[in-house]
């Protein structure tokens, strides 16, 4: 939907400065400079590899379009793709010396490619004009024109490289520039896709001079020399090396800086070279970056307020010593299924159960800090004594199906009122040592207290067998609803959950029900949770972490016994 508005506000641009040709002719050189920006970005930020002599590929492209559509009469879109081509065969020819050189070296090679490549221009002049370059290149139209077309090739460019990055290609570019020796030894082909890197960004930067020659109607060999290529690094180091977007923020600045200070009689060069020294020193991973990290905090952070207001229309409350509790049940009387959700869940999660139960009592709960519950204490033996006081307050006696988190409520309620409960039902739980969170998955845990989309994503990763869209989207809008401060929490004290000795106390029937394709637990965890709790293991084929909502009647057929024992 972000992508589709702002599309929008691209299309509507000419509008909107419909009376300065000027200003529509600043973004179309900045869309061109991102292009480019965007091929170097690939060579160094995704593979690793240094290139001081991008602009001498703009140059190809620039001088192959003109050369053909002047000299040679060729419709102006083939000498586009042709400078395009061309710039990909330099970049081929240069990116076998980077697969012996690297650094410093491969630095100088390609910096001496540049002034090579600027000289030979200015020597040719039959053909390109020598240093004097060449005049009235025909143009792709007028500014508006010119606009729409640079503004198509340039989404085609961006989705072009999204793809790229995002999938196998992009996994062995990153590799190479971490340590391409771990690369080689996981087996990337070093040789491939460095050579590689150099010929599809070296046709985005022939791409990018082609579009140049053809916009602004004039090109030289000074307009692509050593000064441009730097330049060129420049907006991929402030906008962002690594990131889709950091060149188009680069080259934003690159080119509405001059614009702004036109009539201030100061060197763009300081003022240009004073935000580069500024975002390696306080921002070395690009402008770019500290934007995406921003969005990603705070760009729905309007939307998750809003979302955590919502109360649900279903369900009742009942008031317990610390507040009140909210809950859901299916018919007010049978037997009693009492159901604890996990992390960042809901009563919601267990209605589909409800619904294959009609025979049975199904009550799930909100726990505190969740959903409409009320906040409060976020330990998990809080928890437990909250749930056992709900259960004297109903005056039932259920089959606990407790799930993921729940699951370590579950086995502290059984040790504080077994009496009180028919079984146990362990449904992919918190094992009987513990369940740590990884050191790098702690920063996500912070957006999820601000991010829909990112923790969208994690729910849809535990049900990608769920086709009801409409349901996942009301168990993420739940997870909102958790309290943020139980976030950390929650996730240290399951790190810390110990109950080894303790469980085997229990006294009541407990069942292990766990989800084969779980990326959460694994089977060594789930088999030593069982031994020690002396419970029977269940183990579902092709199921995930959560069996009650992929495949409610898998799971029923796989406990009814425990179920027709409440």
């Amino acid at each position: 939907m972000r992508w589709v508005f702002a599309v929008a506000i691209l299309l509507a641009i000419p509008f909107i400065f419909s009376l300065s040709t000027f200003i529509i002719m600043i973004i179309n050189l900045t869309m061109i400079y991102a292009i480019a920006a965007l091929g170097l970005n690939l060579i160094m930020g995704y593979t690793g590899q240094v290139s001081i002599g991008h602009a001498a590929f703009m140059s190809i492209g620039a001088y192959a379009s003109t050369i053909l559509v002047l000299k040679f009469s060729l419709p102006m879109p083939l000498g586009i793709i042709c400078g395009m081509l061309l710039g990909a065969i330099f970049g081929l020819a240069l990116g076998f010396p980077s697969l012996r050189l690297r650094g410093f070296y491969l630095a100088i090679t390609t910096m001496g490619f540049g002034v090579a490549v600027e000289q030979i221009f200015g020597a040719w002049k039959d053909f390109t004009g020598g240093h004097i370059g060449i005049r009235n290149i025909p143009k792709l139209g007028n500014e508006v024109q010119s606009y729409y077309l640079i503004l198509v090739i340039f989404l085609i460019s961006i989705y072009i490289f999204h793809v790229l990055t995002s999938h196998n290609i992009g996994r062995a570019f990153k590799a190479i520039r971490e340590n391409d020796l771990v690369a080689r030894t996981f087996g990337v082909n070093l040789t491939y896709f460095k050579v590689l890197a150099f010929v599809i960004g070296s046709a985005y930067a022939g791409l990018a001079g082609a579009l140049y020659a053809h916009t602004v109607g004039y090109i030289a060999p000074s307009n692509f020399g050593l000064s441009k290529s730097l330049e060129l690094l420049a907006i991929v180091a402030i906008g962002g090396m690594g990131i889709t977007f950091g060149p188009i923020i680069g080259a934003s600045l690159y080119t509405i800086l001059p614009f702004f200070f036109s009539r201030v009689n100061f060197s763009l060069s300081i003022i240009f070279g004073s935000i580069l020294v500024t975002t390696v020193l306080f921002m070395p991973r690009g402008i770019g970056y500290h934007l995406y990290s921003l969005l990603l905090k705070y760009g729905e952070l309007p939307l998750v307020l809003m979302k955590r207001r919502k109360r649900s229309k279903e369900g009742k409350y009942i008031q317990l010593s610390f507040g009140r509790m909210h809950y859901y049940e299916n018919r007010p009387d049978g037997r009693a299924i009492l159901c604890i959700h996990g992390n960042f869940g809901s009563y919601r999660w267990f209605k589909p159960l409800a619904e294959k139960l009609p025979d049975y009592r199904v009550i799930a709960v909100d726990l505190p800090n969740f959903g409409d519950s009320s906040r409060a204490d976020s330990s998990l033996d809080f928890y437990a004594r909250a749930v056992q006081e709900f259960i004297e307050k109903m005056q039932i006696k259920p089959v606990v199906i407790a799930h993921s988190l729940g699951g370590a409520v579950g086995m502290l309620l059984a040790l504080k009122c077994s009496n009180s409960m028919q079984s146990l039902i362990l449904v992919d739980p918190c094992p009987v040592d513990g369940l740590v969170t990884p050191t790098e998955n702690m920063p996500y845990l912070e957006l999820y207290k601000t991010n829909r989309s990112i923790l969208r994503k994690s729910i849809l990763g535990l049900l990608k067998t769920v086709k009801d869209r409409k349901f996942i989207e009301n168990l993420v809008d739940d997870a909102l609803k958790m309290n943020p401060e139980s976030i950390y929490k929650h996730a240290i004290e399951l790190g810390q959950f110990n109950v080894i000795e303790r469980v085997k106390q229990i006294k009541i029937p407990v069942v292990v029900v766990w989800g084969n394709l779980d990326p959460l637990l694994t089977s060594k965890q789930i088999k030593d949770t069982s031994e020690i709790l002396n419970a029977e293991l269940k183990i579902l084929n092709n199921i995930g972490h959560t069996p009650f909502v992929e495949n409610p009647d898998l799971f029923i057929e796989s406990v009814r016994s425990y179920l027709q024992g409440g």
